[in-house]
């Protein structure tokens, strides 16, 4: 199979017939902090599976709210990754991650690391591709949970009017500074 179509194919995740039942629950799981603790990962392997709140840590830090790994975002990639993908698909992010994860345990400075392997993901080299699924579903399992929605987003409890397009101030929360991108 060509490497780009299966690339091309990763977006497509989200229309999956499984997708809206993982996404529910999902966000039962959210609210269990020892939901983590309890789950025995599918997709990834041990090691991985150690080094992926790390990752999706850097991709979401704590700050005012909680961390991607505090609402447990890695227990939703795990259940994406190994339902909603083809085989082709976790070929492509398993070997990504494998190569990442070599660089990521021995190097001091780890952000830069995600910065850098960022950056070129969204230049369009094929090679890192992987890691923007990995972003793309972290933002996902992170901004679907209790803690994205009513903490982390501009959250109205009793919403009056829409608003269709909401100007971007310093204080406008889902547009941390972060050097990561976060457009798709």
């Amino acid at each position: 199979m060509n490497r780009r179509d299966v690339i091309k194919s990763m977006g497509l995740i989200t229309g999956h017939l499984l997708f809206p039942s993982l996404l529910t629950g999902f966000l039962t799981q959210c609210t269990d902090p020892k939901a983590s603790e309890k789950y025995n990962p599918v997709f990834f392997n041990e090691q991985e599976w150690k080094q992926l709140p790390k990752i999706i840590d850097i991709i979401i830090p704590a700050t005012e709210t909680k961390s991607a790994s505090e609402v447990n975002t890695h227990l939703f990639l795990d259940q994406v990754f190994s339902l909603c993908m083809t085989p082709a698909q976790q070929e492509v992010l398993k070997k990504g991650l494998t190569e990442l994860l070599s660089k990521f345990t021995t190097t001091t400075n780890q952000k830069e690391l995600l910065t850098a392997i960022d950056r070129k993901a969204y230049e369009g080299d094929d090679t890192y591709a992987f890691f923007k699924v990995i972003k793309q579903y972290t933002l996902i399992g992170f901004f679907t949970s209790q803690e994205g929605i009513t903490e982390a987003s501009n959250y109205v409890k009793f919403p009056g009017d829409y608003k269709g397009e909401i100007p971007q101030k310093e204080t406008t929360k889902n547009y941390g500074k972060t050097p990561l991108l976060y457009y798709i």
